[in-house]
C-alpha cells in the first residue's frame, strides 16, 4: 500500500517557547496600571475596564474597545451563523459575550456583528470574567466578556460605515452598514442593516499524472461570483422589577449568482497548452434566513430565578445549476452570458430547514456556597430537501435517476438537565451535572422512509480553583453528543470534483468522553495573559466516509477513536513596560487523533482535522497621531481525507491581513486594509487506486492548487 508522510511543522514548538519566555521575563517589569481587578468568593475573577480607559483611543464601537484589551482577540472574531454546528440545541451558541450580564439569545447570533454595531459611547464598562459563568454554556476555563451599557442612553446613538471592496480580478463593490441603539420609555432597542458583497474568487488548477510522473492531462477552473448579501437585525429589551424581557430578530437575504468555468487540456501534441474543451456551470438561486428569539428572566426572590429562552429559525435555499458547452467562453469576464451557449444538462436543489427551541431553567441558591440548576429543553428540527439531475440531448431534457434524492426529516428532541455547584473553600468551585436526552427521528422519501429513536445520558464534572485574582486552574470531564447534519442523510453534489455523494439515512450522532485540564495566568497589572489547556477525548461513532457498495462510499460512523492535544494562547500589552502602545497576541493548537480507516483497516488520523492551528495578531496605537496599524496571520496544518478509491493529503499556506486606521476627527475614522495578502493557496495531493485503496494499486495521481484572490479596500466609520 502506498504510504503518505505528512510533514510536520517544527516552528510552532519554538514559537511556543519564545512566547512563554518573553511574557515571563517582561512580566517582572510591569508598571502601575489603571484597571481594577475584582475578586469574589466565587471560583473566578473579574477585571473591569471603565470607559475612561478607552478614551485616548477614540473608539467608535464596542468592538473597537475590545481590541485594546489583551486576551479578547479570539472571543469575537469573524462573521457567521451557527458558530458551533456540532453541538445540539442552544448549547451550539457558545459566544462568550454577555450584554448587561445576559447572553445573546439565538442560533444565528454572532457577537462580533452585534458589538461592531454597538456605539462606544453607550458602553459604561467592560468586564473580563474567568470561572464558571452560569449565564453561558461556555467551555470550562473560558474567558467571558460582559459589556455593561449606560443607563442614561435615552437620546440614542448609532454607527454608520461605507466603503469599497476590490479583488485582484478587477471586481469592485460597495459595502455599507448602519446601526442605531437607544432607550425609549424604559425599552432598550438596537437595530442594524448591512449590505456587503459576498464574493470569493478562486482559481483551481489540476494536473493528472501516472504514478511514474508522466503527464496525462490538466484542468483549470475559475470560480466567480456577483453576489450581495443583505442582513437586518433588531432587538428589544425591557427591565422589570423582577427581571427582564428581550426579543431579537434577524433577516438575511443572499441572491446566488456565480459561475464555474472549467478548461480541459488533454492534447499531448502541443504540450497540453491548448484547451480541448470548456464547460460553464451557471448557478443561480437564493438563500433566505430569518430568526426570532428571546428570553424572559424572572426573579422570585434573591434565591430563586427562572430563565426561559426560545428560538424559531427558518432557512430557504434554492440552487439551479445549468451546464453549458463553453468553447467560446470569455475566461477573463466575471460572469459570462450564456444565451448563445449549448446546454448540456444541469441539476436543481431545493431545501427548507427549520429549528424551534424552547428552554427553561430554574436556579436555586440553597445556601451561600450551594446552587442547583434544573432545566428542560425541547426542540424540533426539520429538513425538507430535494435534488434532481438531468442531461439535455437534442434540446430534450432526460432526467437522471438519483437514489435517495429527496427526504423530509424531522427530529423531535427533549432534554432534561441539572447541575449542582458547591464552593467548599474560597476560590474553589465544584460543579457536577447530569443531562438525559430523548429524540425521535422520522424520514420520508421516495426511496427511504423510516423512523427511529435516540437516547443519551450526559454526565459532567467541572472543577475550578483560583490561586489568586491572576491565576486559575480547571479540570473538566463530560459526555458530549454531536449534532446530526441532516444534509448527510440525502444525496448531494461535490461540485469541485463533479461527484454525486450518496446520503446515509442511518447516521447516528458522534459522541465523546472529553477530559480537559487547563490554567490561566494574568500578568501583573493587566499587562497580558497566558492560557493553556491539554485535552483528551474518546470519540465514539466518528463521522466520516464509509463503504456503500463494491466501489462507492457514503457518510457514516467509523467506530471509536481518540483525539488529544494542547493549546496555548498568549496576549501582551507592550505599553505597560515600554513606550510602545501595542498588543501582540498568538495562539497555537497542536493535536493528534487516531481511528481505524474503513477502507484499509489501518489506523489514521481523523479526516479533515488539521494537525495544528496557529494565529498571530498585532496592533500598534499611535495615540498622538490618531493612528492604528496592525496585522493578523492564520495558518492551519495538513489534513487528510480517505475514500473508497482515493486518498487525499491536503495543506495550505498562511492567510495574512494588514490594515491601517486613521482618526480624521472625533468620531470619524478611515480604515484601509488588504486581506489575503499572499493570495492564500491550498494544495491537494490525491492518489487514485484501482480497484480500491485496499489493493494498494495506484493508477493515477492528481495535484490540485486552490488559489484564493486577494482583497483590499477602504471604509469610513462614524458615530452619530
Amino acid at each position: 500500500m502506498h504510504q503518505f508522510s505528512l510533514q510536520k511543522s517544527k516552528h510552532l514548538h519554538n514559537l511556543k517557547i519564545i512566547f512563554l519566555l518573553f511574557f515571563t521575563v517582561y512580566s517582572q517589569y510591569v508598571s502601575a496600571q489603571q484597571i481594577s481587578p475584582e475578586s469574589t468568593n466565587e471560583a473566578g475573577s473579574k477585571i473591569v475596564y471603565d470607559s475612561e480607559y478607552f478614551k485616548p483611543y477614540n473608539p467608535v464601537s464596542a468592538e473597537d474597545m475590545l481590541k485594546r484589551i489583551p486576551g479578547t482577540e479570539n472571543l469575537t472574531q469573524g462573521f457567521g451563523f451557527n458558530q458551533d454546528g456540532e453541538r445540539r440545541g442552544l448549547r451550539s451558541n457558545t459566544d462568550q459575550v454577555l450584554i448587561n450580564g445576559k447572553r445573546l439569545t439565538g442560533k444565528q447570533v454572532k457577537s462580533s456583528v452585534f458589538l461592531s454595531n454597538l456605539p462606544a459611547k453607550s458602553v459604561k464598562r467592560i468586564e473580563i470574567i474567568t470561572g464558571n459563568v452560569r449565564e453561558l454554556d461556555t467551555e470550562v476555563g473560558s474567558r467571558v466578556i460582559n459589556v455593561v451599557l449606560k443607563e442614561d442612553a435615552g437620546s440614542g446613538s448609532g454607527v454608520v460605515e461605507a466603503g469599497i471592496l476590490a479583488w485582484h480580478n478587477g471586481q469592485r463593490r460597495p459595502m455599507t452598514s448602519i446601526s442605531y441603539s437607544g432607550d425609549l420609555n424604559g425599552i432598550s432597542y438596537t437595530s442594524s442593516f448591512l449590505m456587503r458583497p459576498w464574493v470569493s474568487p478562486v482559481d483551481i488548477s489540476d494536473v493528472f499524472t501516472t504514478p511514474q510522473g508522466g503527464l496525462l492531462f490538466r484542468e483549470e477552473e475559475k470560480q466567480r461570483q456577483k453576489q450581495v448579501q443583505f442582513i437586518g437585525r433588531g432587538s428589544l429589551s425591557y427591565n422589570t422589577v423582577k427581571g427582564n424581557v428581550s426579543l431579537n430578530g434577524l433577516i438575511d437575504h443572499l441572491p446566488v449568482n456565480k459561475q464555474y468555468v472549467s478548461n480541459l487540456f488533454s492534447d499531448p501534441s502541443n504540450i497540453f497548452m491548448d484547451s480541448s474543451g470548456t464547460i460553464v456551470d451557471n448557478l443561480e438561486g437564493k438563500n433566505n434566513k430569518w430568526e426570532v428569539s428571546g428570553d424572559i428572566t424572572y426573579n422570585f426572590n434573591k434565591s430563586v430565578k427562572l430563565t426561559t429562552l426560545f428560538v424559531y429559525s427558518d432557512l430557504i435555499s434554492n440552487r439551479n445549476n445549468t451546464n453549458f458547452d463553453g468553447k467560446t467562453a470569455e475566461l477573463d469576464s466575471i460572469l459570462r452570458p450564456t444565451g448563445d451557449l449549448l446546454q448540456l444538462g444541469g441539476d436543481n436543489r431545493d431545501k427548507n430547514e427549520t429549528e424551534k427551541i424552547l428552554r427553561a431553567t430554574l436556579d436555586f441558591k440553597l445556601r451561600k456556597n450551594h446552587e442547583i440548576e434544573l432545566g428542560v429543553e425541547g426542540a424540533i428540527n426539520s429538513l425538507d430537501k430535494k435534488i434532481d439531475f438531468y442531461n439535455v440531448v437534442d434540446s430534450n431534457r432526460i432526467n437522471i435517476p438519483i437514489i435517495n434524492g429527496d427526504q423530509e426529516i424531522t427530529e423531535d428532541r427533549i432534554e432534561v438537565f441539572s447541575t449542582y455547584s458547591w464552593k467548599p473553600i474560597s476560590g474553589m468551585e465544584i460543579e457536577t451535572g447530569i443531562a438525559a436526552e430523548y429524540s425521535s427521528l422520522s424520514q420520508i422519501g421516495s426511496d427511504v422512509s423510516s423512523s427511529r429513536s435516540l437516547k443519551f445520558v450526559k454526565p459532567s464534572i467541572n472543577i475550578f480553583y483560583n490561586f489568586d485574582t491572576n491565576s486559575q486552574v480547571y479540570f473538566s470531564s463530560l459526555r458530549d453528543v454531536g449534532q446530526l447534519n441532516f444534509d448527510d442523510f440525502i444525496a448531494t453534489v461535490n461540485r469541485e470534483d463533479d461527484e454525486i455523494l450518496a446520503g446515509n439515512p442511518t447516521l447516528v450522532p458522534q459522541k465523546s468522553w472529553d477530559f480537559e485540564l487547563g490554567g490561566e495566568y494574568r500578568l501583573p497589572k493587566g499587562s497580558g495573559i497566558i492560557n493553556g489547556r491539554a485535552f483528551y477525548s474518546i470519540v465514539n461513532d466518528v463521522e466520516d466516509l464509509i463503504p456503500l457498495d463494491a466501489d462507492n462510499s457514503q457518510p457514516g460512523n467509523l467506530g471509536t477513536g481518540k483525539d488529544y492535544g494542547f493549546q496555548l494562547e498568549t496576549s501582551i500589552r507592550f505599553g505597560k513596560f515600554t513606550q510602545i502602545d501595542a498588543v501582540l497576541s498568538g495562539s497555537a493548537l497542536l493535536r493528534k487523533s487516531s481511528v481505524t480507516d474503513p477502507f484499509t483497516g489501518s489506523k489514521r488520523k481523523f479526516g479533515n482535522q488539521p494537525e495544528y492551528e496557529f494565529t498571530l495578531e498585532g496592533r500598534h496605537d499611535v495615540k498622538s497621531l490618531g493612528l492604528v496599524y496592525g496585522f493578523d496571520i492564520k495558518k492551519n496544518g495538513p489534513t487528510i481525507e480517505s475514500d473508497f478509491i482515493e486518498f487525499d493529503s491536503k495543506s495550505s499556506t498562511a492567510n495574512i491581513r494588514v490594515y491601517f486606521e486613521k482618526t480624521i476627527m472625533d468620531g470619524l475614522l478611515i480604515r484601509v486594509f488588504w486581506a489575503n495578502v499572499t493570495s492564500q493557496k491550498s494544495y491537494r495531493e490525491r492518489a487514485i487506486f484501482n480497484p480500491s485503496q485496499l489493493s494498494g494499486n495506484i493508477t493515477q495521481l492528481q495535484s490540485r492548487e486552490f488559489k484564493r484572490q486577494g482583497i483590499y479596500g477602504f471604509r469610513f466609520r462614524s458615530i452619530f
